[in-house]
């Protein structure tokens, strides 16, 4: 048999030698440095920007000429302290906390007068107030659309400057401040859509009604130890989350009152549960609550129904099960519901509570579990607590 192998492609016709000019061309370019990123427009850069913090973009600068004023029209602030520390060495903390904020001054100095899209602070020491002030004064200057701020300041809350509330650009905002931050009565913010606050004190939540475009909310960590009611009052919230909610922090006999009505998904986190005043609830599709591990307590708040007797040594433990049977009640609507491991086990104590209080969940058709152990299994007559009211129901861990 004979074997014909035909390299048209790698001889040239009528016996000619190779002349060699793809493979000289080929190595050229690969041999040529040519800066293909310093080529990019500035928007393209600053979105590669965005992802690194703001000491590593001003960096940039020592790059090429092509790069020694990109940092300046940058419109993505990102100033981390522990990127910051990481990156610029000094032998005391305080020369690093000094440092940062000098480094924070020199940039918005520097920077070309052009919109800031996102200006963001994270350093989780105690801050002047001066400089939280003067970066949302910065921000509101520079029509700003996001703003994020998680700090400390301990000697006295930090209070927002007035121009603040004039900003129409803004439509997120993240204030996290240990410590505390002093609230208005009211926000007036009208773009708004996203709000993380933490750290605030003793407000009675009406501030959130002033911000008629809000559609997600993040509470964390606040103090109402004054607060009666807390009024969540947002007639477009779609998504509400209550984090780190302490009975330590919580007036006793606070109760949560809360309209929004295109409300869709609940998450709540704390180690006592919320207590209900006035909800309204009808489109609520997903409901996430975690319930931390509890200790007992004398002072620990509790719902006494007229028609039961709770004696003395046992209305810690079941005034926990009634708070917890009624905050999951007002959920009624909810279609999955995904609740921590310790909720089950305190409903599982008192079975009676159960038989008294049938399940509401009508449109329940997903339970999940939240486990960090796979050998756990559901009691069955909490599983059929849920069962009674959702026949197809699908339990997942």
């Amino acid at each position: 048999m004979e074997i014909i192998i035909l390299e048209t492609d790698r001889q040239p016709q009528n016996n000619q030698e190779p002349t060699g000019e793809p493979r000289t061309r080929k190595r050229s370019s690969l041999n040529n440095n040519e800066d293909r990123i310093s080529t990019l427009p500035n928007v393209l850069l600053h979105h590669i920007l965005s992802f690194v913090d703001a000491v590593q973009v001003v960096q940039t600068c020592v790059l090429s000429k092509r790069w020694m004023n990109v940092w300046k029209s940058h419109p993505y602030l990102d100033f981390n302290f522990e990127t910051f520390s990481s990156l610029i060495n000094s032998d005391y903390y305080d020369d690093e906390v000094n440092n940062f904020t000098d480094f924070i001054y020199h940039v918005l100095v520097r920077r070309h007068n052009l919109k800031a899209v996102k200006i963001s602070l994270d350093i989780l020491r105690d801050t002047r107030c001066s400089l939280v002030e003067s970066l949302i004064y910065y921000a509101v200057k520079h029509h700003v659309e996001e703003i994020s701020i998680n700090t400390a300041h301990w000697d006295v809350p930090i209070v927002l400057p007035r121009c603040f509330f004039d900003c129409e650009s803004l439509r997120s905002l993240k204030l996290k401040v240990d410590g505390g931050i002093a609230l208005p009565k009211s926000l007036g913010l009208q773009s708004l859509k996203t709000l993380h606050l933490g750290g605030a004190r003793n407000f009675d939540g009406k501030i959130f009604s002033s911000c008629p475009n809000l559609e997600n909310l993040k509470i964390e960590d606040i103090c109402l130890n004054t607060i009666e009611n807390f009024n969540i009052h947002v007639l477009n919230l779609k998504s509400l989350e209550i984090l780190n909610w302490r009975y330590s922090r919580i007036m006793r006999g606070c109760k949560v009152m809360l309209f929004a009505p295109k409300l869709t998904s609940f998450k709540f986190d704390g180690n006592t549960p919320l207590f209900w005043s006035e909800v309204n609830l009808t489109s609520l599709d997903d409901v996430n609550v975690v319930l931390q591990r509890y200790h007992h307590s004398h002072n620990y708040p509790f719902y006494v129904v007229e028609d039961e007797y709770i004696s003395e040594e046992d209305e810690t433990e079941q005034g926990l099960v009634l708070n917890l049977i009624k905050m999951l009640h007002e959920f009624c609507s909810a279609k999955s519901l995904t609740l921590s491991m310790n909720i089950i086990e305190i409903l599982s104590e008192v079975p009676d509570a159960l038989d008294k209080h049938p399940s509401p969940f009508s449109n329940l058709k997903y339970l999940k579990l939240k486990t960090d152990h796979k050998d756990v299994t559901l009691p069955a007559h909490v599983l059929n607590y849920f069962l009674t009211s959702s026949s197809f129901l699908k339990v997942s861990f």
